[in-house]
């Protein structure tokens, strides 16, 4: 099994320098990939959080490094580890536009990247971006279809009920010729689109068995409707380490899938891997209570123990 962490992209202490020696010790240290998420903006009032009317979004959100221009500047300082979006939300997005930025990417960190979609949550950010909320599931596998068009052998050209893309050549191209696309999708409908275009499901705040079921469900599908091999799961947990300075874990909207010392997460990352999980994600993101660059920098090494667990 493999296993990455996510990059500090978010809160008040993500400097270049912070960014950078962190994605070093990650490399360093064996581990396999380092992720980023994407949000827009931190509305004030700040509520809202996942659709809920009156729940505030999670302080950390506000302070956040785009996420594409942070792996562009992360492939500049690594060489080996992986890169990967969990997610980026198509609403913000067009289709040819981010197959360029992807392959970008791709092209500059030789083949390591790996793109997430998903619909996200926050009509505020929708009606900012003009993206009707109203037709997100529909437009996104439109989204998906145009992408993977732009992403293919040149000329290019799709017509579809959301996209139209004239024949064209686009540049850059993916280096092994695709990039791996994570489905970020929930919804029944979501599910479908993830069996039909997706080479992984990457559920984030759900607990292992949900997760291990929820992929036998897509594969099913993957393989009964539409001829396609079973997909990998990715699986992404809210992490809360027990490292020297940071403070407990406090009420509010996000709470920690996992959580306690190394001991304590080595057993998880055993039942994790046993359930045939094909790569981990720990996200300590909304846990550090902004512990300052230190924090930060400290991370890698405590989890480093559980990159063995992975690959044993």
């Amino acid at each position: 099994m493999k296993i990455g962490l996510c990059l500090p992209q978010l809160g008040p202490h993500t400097s270049a320098a912070v960014v950078s020696d962190f994605a070093v010790q990650a490399e360093a240290l064996g581990f396999d990939s380092l992720w980023v998420q994407e949000h827009l903006f931190y509305p004030q009032p700040a509520l809202g959080y996942a659709g809920s009317a009156d729940i505030p979004w999670p302080q950390p959100y506000a302070q956040l490094l785009s996420p594409l221009e942070l792996l562009s500047f992360v492939a500049g300082v690594t060489g080996s580890i992986g890169l990967g979006t969990s997610i980026l939300v198509t609403a913000y997005h067009r289709p040819l536009a981010l197959a360029k930025q992807a392959a970008t990417i791709d092209v500059l960190s030789g083949g390591r990247f790996q793109l997430g979609l998903g619909l996200g949550w926050s009509e505020q950010e929708y009606a900012l971006m003009d993206t009707p909320f109203s037709s997100r599931g529909p437009r996104s596998r439109d989204f998906i279809r145009a992408l993977q068009a732009c992403l293919g052998p040149d000329p290019v050209a799709y017509e579809g009920p959301f996209f139209s893309i004239p024949e064209c050549l686009t540049s850059p191209k993916p280096v092994t010729g695709k990039i791996p696309l994570i489905s970020g999708f929930w919804s029944e409908a979501g599910l479908r689109r993830t069996a039909e275009y997706c080479d992984a499901w990457m559920p984030a705040g759900l607990d292992l068995d949900a997760a291990v079921g929820g992929l036998r469900a897509i594969n099913n599908m993957a393989q009964s409707e539409f001829g396609r091999p079973p997909l990998e799961l990715i699986y992404r947990v809210f992490c809360s380490p027990q490292l020297p300075g940071l403070a407990p874990v406090s009420a509010g909207p996000m709470q920690p899938d996992w959580c306690g010392s190394i001991e304590d997460l080595s057993r998880q990352v055993e039942q994790a891997r046993a359930a045939g999980v094909s790569e981990l994600i720990l996200d300590t993101s909304f846990f550090a209570d902004n512990p300052g660059p230190e924090g930060w920098l400290a991370q890698p090494e405590f989890f480093a123990p559980l990159a063995a667990v992975a690959h044993n």
